[in-house]
């Protein structure tokens, strides 16, 4: 049995986590901080969404709203090509953490996954000053 690599990449966000939860649970606010993954987002029939990103146009797949602070999504490069990407929101006293797991595959470099951990980490730092600038009182 064979595992990948594996970062955990999370950020302390400073509103409380149903207000965060709400707002990640809807993938027409991803193109307010994703830029690694979204320029604009709208959804399909088929309950997929179609990405303008930075590789150009994808398609993805957004875990249903649950109880559990899951936010995962699968993005969906091709018939043959889908990445999954866990992300769960927690509560941490008043405020909330939101970790996201990126998956190092076969073909990405241990330079791309660097880079891959960066951007991600720079967009969650927008989110949480996205976030407190919405929502902080």
């Amino acid at each position: 049995m064979s595992t990948y690599p594996v970062r955990h990449i999370s950020i302390h966000l400073s509103v409380d986590l149903q207000t965060a939860y709400d707002y990640l649970a809807d993938p027409r606010n991803f193109p307010e901080w994703a830029s690694g993954l979204c320029k604009s987002i709208q959804p399909l029939e088929n309950g997929e969404w179609l990405i303008d990103s930075p590789m150009g146009e994808l398609k993805a797949v957004f875990t249903e709203k649950n109880q559990y602070g899951v936010l995962d999504h699968t993005v969906i490069f091709g018939p043959d090509k889908k990445v999954n990407n866990p992300m769960r929101i927690l509560a941490n006293d008043q405020g909330s953490e939101l970790v996201f797991t990126l998956f190092q595959l076969p073909e990405m470099s241990d330079k791309k996954f660097e880079e891959d951990a960066a951007w991600v980490k720079k967009d969650l730092t927008e989110l949480s000053e996205l976030l407190k600038k919405k929502f902080s009182k």
